[in-house]
């Protein structure tokens, strides 16, 4: 099986929308041992779209559509995917009512002709539904070029497809890669490692491997895949290539770091808070954007000023006159003061310059110090980021989740050497 995807919008296309439906679909299909192919962007033209249909159905013998099936002029996805497939498109009982029922719920008076094109199908597809929005999705089998083909057609915006890429299409490509041939890919995340040095690593140690490797910076680590055609030799591979990847690296189809970090914590049954000055919140909005967060993750403070990290946070007023407050001294202080005050088990805190001017001092931008606590086991450590204002404070909630995930593994070997004695 092979795998194309377009994303339609010219709003994707001039950087005022982010294409977030991409990058949900790569990982979803990463954790399948699926990758994608050839991703394309066509804007709100039907030749647009013809000519990135040519293409990717040159690539791929499955093709993903997202948005464009909305009722506005320029959601052409239906009209010039039914063109293209030589489909007629008609109107489709079951979608009649739906749209109309839910026109009615938020309008009154006629449902307009431009709001029913929503409710048409074309002929033959098998309509998937749309528990969130008045666009449903269609699954078409087709053939193309003389191949068959199957061609998925699905909402843009991502609180509507992705309910529906779990409902329908990922259960759907799960179940097809049992009965035909597909690359397999599996992923995981070097933490705490750049890509050119695992590049370096790998490129002598899996000469002989017949995979492809692809590397994906990011501020907590590279991801890396291996994809080939045969599963026996990605699998090898990749454990290989996760072996030299350092001590940190996630186990298999863990691309995430603050996931791991709130899954060793929901194993040992452990709480977290958090203590911000320059991330102002970052590393809090990245745990609680991982699903039941809630049951390891209390909360945390954001104290940008002096006063708030002495009143809030109890850091001594001594350290913060002597020592200021981007210091050794003020990251162990607010570690602490975290882990009493807010009730946590575990604490991170980070306090630094993020930019683009310096403090009152000769500290200089990019200079961070992060604390982490779990149970009695603390440690402070002295970062110096280059980059821009977010390049520095990104680093900063990579640095912080990396640091306190080396500190919980240390911490589940230390016991389990105690245990042994």
């Amino acid at each position: 099986m092979s795998i194309a995807v377009i994303s339609t919008g010219t709003e994707l296309l001039k950087g005022t929308v982010l294409n977030t439906n991409l990058a949900f679909l790569g990982r979803e299909l990463g954790t399948l041992g699926l990758s994608i192919r050839l991703a394309l962007i066509a804007g709100d033209r039907e030749q647009e779209l013809y000519t990135a249909c040519a293409e990717a159905l040159g690539a791929a013998d499955t093709l993903i559509i997202s948005g464009g099936l909305g009722p506005t002029r320029d959601d052409i996805t239906l009209d010039a995917t039914a063109r293209f497939f030589g489909l007629e498109l008609e109107p489709h009982p079951e979608l009649v009512e739906k749209v109309t029922a839910f026109w009615h719920e938020r309008h009154r008076g006629r449902v307009p002709g431009q709001v029913l094109r929503q409710a048409r199908a074309p002929r033959g597809a098998a309509i998937l539904p749309n528990p969130n929005g008045s666009a449903s999705g269609f699954r078409i089998d087709t053939v193309y070029d003389s191949r068959p083909r199957r061609i998925y057609l699905l909402p843009g915006p991502p609180r509507e497809f992705e309910p529906m890429a779990h409902a329908f299409l990922l259960p759907e490509l799960a179940r097809s890669m049992e009965s035909e041939g597909h690359e397999y890919t599996l992923g995981f995340l070097a933490a705490g490692e750049p890509e050119f040095q695992l590049q370096v690593r790998f490129e002598k140690a899996l000469e002989g491997f017949p995979v492809e490797l692809a590397y994906c910076a990011t501020p907590a680590g590279t991801r890396v895949f291996v994809s080939g055609s045969d599963s026996g030799q990605v699998r090898n591979a990749a454990e290989l290539a996760r072996s030299l990847s350092g001590p940190w690296a996630l186990p298999f189809g863990e691309l995430e770091l603050p996931a791991a970090v709130l899954a060793e914590l929901g194993r040992t049954r452990r709480t977290l808070v958090t203590a911000e000055s320059c991330t102002g919140g970052m590393i809090s909005a990245a745990l609680t954007a991982v699903p039941g967060a809630s049951n390891a993750y209390l909360g945390g403070a954001v104290v940008y000023s002096n006063r708030l990290k002495h009143r809030l946070l109890g850091v001594p007023q001594e350290i913060l006159d002597r020592f200021g407050a981007v210091s050794a001294e003020c990251a162990g202080a607010m570690v602490d003061g975290a882990a009493e005050r807010l009730g946590g088990d575990c604490a991170i805190a980070v306090t630094g310059i993020a930019g683009p001017a310096g403090d009152d001092t000769d500290k200089p931008v990019g200079l961070v110090y992060i604390g982490v606590r779990a149970g009695e086991k603390r440690s402070v450590e002295e970062f110096h980021f280059r980059g821009d204002r977010n390049a520095v404070r990104e680093r900063s909630c990579g640095s912080a989740l990396l640091m306190l995930y080396r500190l919980l593994k240390e911490d589940e070997v230390d016991s389990a050497a105690g245990a042994g004695r």
